[in-house]
C-alpha cells in the first residue's frame, strides 16, 4: 500500500533523505550534484530510455573532465621538458661540459647531446 505522500509524488521525504545521505557522508559528492535529478527519478515513474540517456550524459561529463584533466598534465610536461631543453642550452653556452650537464640535470649523456646538437 503506498503512502499518501508517494500519491502526492511529495517530494521532501525524497530530500530528507538525500540531505540525511549527504550528512553522513553516503554518496554525498554525487548527492550534492545530482541530488534533484535523483529526486526527480524517484517521483517519476521509471524510464529505461532516461535511465540510459541519464547515464550517457553522466558518463560524456566525466569523460570530458578527464580530458580536461590530461591536456593540462600534458601542458604541464611540455613546459618542463620545454624548460628543461632551455636550461641544457644555457648551461652548455656557459661552457659546463655534456658529462656536468648531464650529471647536473640528471641526464643522459646522449639526451644532452640531441638538445644541443652535438
Amino acid at each position: 500500500m503506498k503512502m499518501n505522500w508517494q500519491k502526492e509524488k511529495d517530494v521532501k521525504p525524497y530530500k530528507h533523505a538525500i540531505e540525511e545521505c549527504i550528512e553522513k557522508g553516503i554518496l554525498a559528492d554525487y548527492l550534492k550534484r545530482k541530488g534533484s535529478e535523483v529526486v526527480n527519478m524517484l517521483t517519476a515513474e521509471y524510464d529505461y530510455e532516461t535511465d540510459i540517456e541519464v547515464q550517457r550524459g553522466e558518463a560524456y561529463d566525466e569523460g570530458r573532465e578527464e580530458g580536461k584533466l590530461e591536456g593540462k598534465l600534458e601542458g604541464k610536461l611540455e613546459d618542463k621538458l620545454e624548460e628543461r631543453k632551455n636550461l641544457t642550452k644555457k648551461l652548455y653556452e656557459e661552457k659546463f661540459t655534456v658529462a656536468e650537464i648531464s650529471k647536473l640535470l640528471k641526464m643522459k649523456e646522449d639526451e644532452v647531446k640531441e638538445i644541443i646538437n652535438y
